[in-house]
């Protein structure tokens, strides 16, 4: 039977490649996989309930497609007629007998919980490969429609299951160009039932054939096809279909908008249009006391993505209008409108303490990655929400209940994040720090090249030099630690580099001439840029003053230390070193309300650090400095290192 089968196989592999000409690169990749390896997902659990893709997909509403059947609905009863049933000779039959086949046995296989990879369909199988090309489009969409009613297969290279969803994919990849836009959704709503359309290649398809008209299309067209981007998540958004959107965004309700956003948000996909984003945000604010969970924690991440600087003031009048309704949404959904400050550089407090009280309330339920988000969200702004229990102890306490351990496997960089932010706090856990620093731990998750450490890891390694003298547990191998060090801190720029100067390494520059001209040299003996914190990305301008005279001197000591070691200075008790911080944009809050800009949680947790180590941090903020002249910048670095 099993010799059978790969002869036959022989001829609709032949006949097809013929439908395959006329379609893109994504046609067969399905095909060609390697199974040792999970594509997707290598099983489809039935158990699985999608609650997000659920409610967007009936946001939609059903295709207006005709809903004509061209079958005769009978029924098999026992086991021995539905096996001499299917135990005939399909391939010498027709396409319509074999959809009214599929149709028969259907009722039984659910009762009876057999799904298509039992042997007995082996026949049916082969006799729908025989005639596949000759279906119509409304057998061809009944057939889809009857097999995502069976019983599910555990994988989608499953027996018999995989050999009729490629086939039944290709066709619909070949008939693609002869089919209307009703008829286009009509399927692709049949794949998404499936469980199929991030990886059948018609999707793909669908949305290649469609950008060419995405102008023509109406707005429950293009709400529908992010829909699609959503489902399909590794492809981004084509801009054409932003072009169209921006002309139908003003007529979509806001869970419209949220089937859009998690179009932008599932593939990676920032959005480029502005007025897509001030629509979301007032539609929010509009429909504050009645909007959905799913459809707020959407619009959320699509705003979190694109970071809509320009849209800072209608952001927070947004939030004041949810603060109110904060009580009445799940968990997930106060995280997402939390987050969405770490994209902005500016929080709303009275939305972070609700948030943070709700989310602490019930953290023994809360997944882990969920913890790790929330604490990111709090360091990153040094805020402490008051909360009772402290979030900050009681997910210290979290992290360490054995009831964890299936997600710190399951999510390995979400441990090592969460550290991370706890450590901001000054809170360290010497037995999980010695978990996560493990090298096999390293290896089996991240991989053996240092380029692939996550950054978390390389800032608690550097952490431990700092602020935990006693620690006697793994640490990273000054190998690794050397060359992920290579990988993990931004290079100082100079006058001569062969890239261009950005603004950012301008200012860099022109404090760098500043201090040099203060210094009175301008040599590296008195005037260097180190990583002397290298959990840091961004170099310090480090100088040296002798207390006696007043006057700076030679920088001594930097030559037993190399690059990822953190770098304390030689102390004699007659000497004064500094530290100049450069703080760009990127490093203190955005203010709001007349308010001034704050350090960040890194920047914070920067300035200890060196403190702790023996520098006099020295802030070099850019909206006092950038719009000095030459003489001004001077005095004023003069006057930050007397």
């Amino acid at each position: 039977m099993f010799m059978q089968r790969v002869v036959h196989a022989l001829k609709p592999q032949k006949l097809l490649s013929q439908f395959q000409k006329s379609c893109s690169s994504h046609v067969c990749r399905v095909n060609n996989i390697n199974h040792k390896t999970p594509y997707y997902s290598t099983e489809l659990k039935k158990s699985f309930h999608d609650t997000e893709n659920t409610f967007i997909f009936n946001v939609l509403g059903p295709s207006s497609y005709a809903d004509k059947k061209e079958y005769t609905e009978t029924t098999v009863n026992n086991e021995v007629t539905f096996t001499n049933y299917l135990n005939k000779d399909w391939r010498n039959t027709n396409p319509t007998d074999i959809l009214n086949a599929f149709k028969t046995v259907k009722n039984y296989c659910i009762q009876q919980n057999i799904n298509l990879t039992d042997t007995r369909f082996d026949h049916l199988v082969d006799g729908l490969m025989d005639h596949c090309e000759k279906f119509t489009d409304m057998q061809l969409l009944e057939l889809l429609k009857c097999i995502a009613e069976y019983p599910f297969c555990t994988a989608f290279n499953s027996h018999n299951f995989h050999d009729l969803w490629s086939c039944l994919d290709d066709i619909c990849c070949w008939k693609i160009n002869s089919w209307d836009l009703d008829t286009l959704f009509a399927f692709a709503d049949v794949w998404y039932q499936l469980k199929l359309a991030k990886i059948c290649d018609y999707i793909f398809e669908m949305l290649d054939k469609l950008t060419k008209k995405a102008d023509r299309m109406t707005k429950d067209q293009l709400v529908r096809i992010f829909f699609y981007f959503n489902v399909c998540r590794n492809r981004p958004v084509d801009f054409e279909y932003e072009y169209a959107l921006k002309y139908k965004v003003g007529e979509m309700n806001v869970d419209e908008l949220a089937v859009v956003a998690l179009g932008y948000f599932k593939s990676n996909t920032k959005i480029k249009t502005l007025n897509i984003m001030e629509e979301m945000v007032d539609s929010v604010s509009r429909n504050a006391l009645g909007i959905h969970d799913i459809s707020l924690s959407a619009i959320m991440k699509a705003l979190r993505l694109s970071q809509p600087a320009q849209l800072l003031l209608k952001i927070d009048i947004m939030l004041d209008k949810l603060y109110p309704e904060i009580d009445r949404f799940s968990e997930l959904a106060c995280l997402h409108v939390a987050l969405l400050a770490t994209s902005l550089q500016t929080c709303h407090k009275g939305i972070l303490k609700k948030c943070s009280q709700k989310l602490v309330e019930d953290m023994s339920n809360a997944r882990l990655k969920d913890i790790e988000r929330i604490l990111n969200v709090l360091t990153m702004f040094t805020y402490d929400p008051q909360t009772k229990p402290d979030i900050f102890q009681k997910a210290f306490e979290e992290l360490h209940k054995d009831s964890r351990i299936g997600e710190f496997n399951q999510h390995p960089r979400c441990l090592p994040a969460a550290l991370n932010y706890l450590s901001l706090r000054g809170l360290y856990s010497y037995e999980l720090m010695n978990r996560v620093l493990d090298y096999d731990f390293i290896i089996n998750n991240f991989g053996k090249f240092p380029k692939l450490l996550p950054r978390q890891l390389f800032c608690l390694d550097c952490a431990i030099d700092v602020e935990c003298p006693d620690y006697k547990g793994n640490r990273l191998r000054p190998e690794i630690r050397y060359k992920a060090a290579k990988w993990q801190t931004e290079w100082p720029p100079s006058h001569d580099q062969w890239k261009k100067i950005s603004p950012k390494d301008q200012f860099f520059l022109d404090a760098l001439d500043s201090v040099k001209k203060v210094v009175g040299h301008d040599t590296t003996d008195f005037v260097s840029v180190r990583h002397v914190v290298p959990h840091f990305p961004m170099a310090d301008i480090i100088v040296c003053k002798d207390l006696n005279t007043n006057k700076f001197t030679k920088l001594l000591g930097f030559e037993r230390y190399i690059h990822g070691d953190v770098m304390f200075p030689h102390q004699d008790g007659t000497l004064k070193w500094y530290a100049i911080l450069i703080l760009t944009r990127n490093n203190t809050t955005r203010g709001l309300k007349n308010e001034l800009p704050e350090p960040l949680g890194t920047l914070a947790m920067k300035i200890r650090h060196l403190e702790k180590i023996g520098y006099n941090p020295v802030q070099v903020v850019w909206r006092n400095f950038l719009d000095l002249n030459f003489e001004d910048k001077v005095e004023y670095i003069r006057n930050k290192l007397r």
